[in-house]
């Protein structure tokens, strides 16, 4: 679209050089010339742009089912690794269409097993990377890589104990008197996995009048499907915004630092404004 742009703007340029001698009328006439290049460059550009990615859609839909998950699953990992490895929904979506049309696919087992991991889902990644070690030669580089992470993830659920109740009790209040809030504005508290861009583990949205007050986050508020466990190295933050969970201009913000999972853990969290 820019190279047409600018091949117009300089035909406009060249047809208002040439009538110059014409004065005022040849200055129109040349101008007029070149909104018409420049409309029928846009107009051009972008009917056939509609058309090559209908073509690209249909010729997309008429692959075999192993073929389309694989050009899916190149898209998808290509997109993940562009956001340095931080999955949203859409991302797991796209990676679990792909298992939907080839459950052996390679690609998708590995990253939903990535995924899974830095959310502190160590069955899950398990197994997802099982299933994707079963595809691979036995004596490769990557089959070993693959079993020395499931061996990894394996040895972290051993460590959790199993059947207790993970709750943290956070007490939330202002550290100054804040402002009269909007209607827009709300209240997300949650834990994250420490050295993880991934979603959080657990996650609560609540109306500003829960502050002052006492907040209990356990494996009911999880995310992802998997449950809070004791052992994890978790960060604790609480927002107040009007810009959903990723935040933006006027947050007020509390985190809790580092800590590990304990049972009936307690905290207090003091939200302050978010100086920029």
């Amino acid at each position: 679209m820019i190279l047409m742009l600018g091949f117009s703007l300089v035909c406009v340029a060249a047809l208002a050089w040439a009538l110059r001698r014409f004065g005022r009328q040849g200055v129109v006439v040349g101008t007029l010339i070149g909104l018409i290049s420049i409309g029928g460059a846009g107009y051009l550009y972008w009917n056939l742009g509609a058309y090559e990615m209908a073509l690209s859609t249909e010729a997309l839909n008429t692959l075999p089912p192993e073929e389309r998950a694989f050009v899916i699953a190149q898209a998808a990992q290509e997109e993940f690794m562009a956001r340095n490895r931080v999955a949203d929904q859409e991302i797991i979506n796209l990676f679990q269409l792909v298992l939907e049309l080839d459950p052996k696919q390679i690609t998708a087992l590995g990253s939903l097993g990535i995924i899974a991991f830095e959310a502190s889902e160590y069955a899950m990644a398990a197994d997802y990377w099982g299933r994707m070690l079963a595809q691979l030669p036995p004596d490769s580089d990557q089959a070993r890589a693959i079993a020395g992470g499931i061996a990894r993830a394996e040895r972290l659920v051993a460590s959790v104990p199993s059947g207790e109740a993970v709750t943290v009790q956070v007490k939330l209040r202002f550290g100054e008197a804040p402002e009269v809030w909007s209607a827009e504005h709300q209240l997300f508290i949650f834990a994250r996995a420490l050295e993880s861009n991934g979603p959080p583990l657990a996650a609560k949205r609540l109306a500003p009048s829960a502050i002052p007050g006492e907040i209990i986050l356990s494996s009911d508020d999880a995310v992802m499907g998997q449950p809070l466990a004791l052992g994890q190295r978790i960060e604790i933050v609480a927002r107040l915004t009007t810009h959903g969970p990723s935040g933006g201009t006027g947050d007020w913000v509390a985190t809790s630092g580092a800590m590990t999972m304990e049972s009936g853990a307690a905290l207090e969290l003091v939200l302050t404004p978010v100086k920029l």
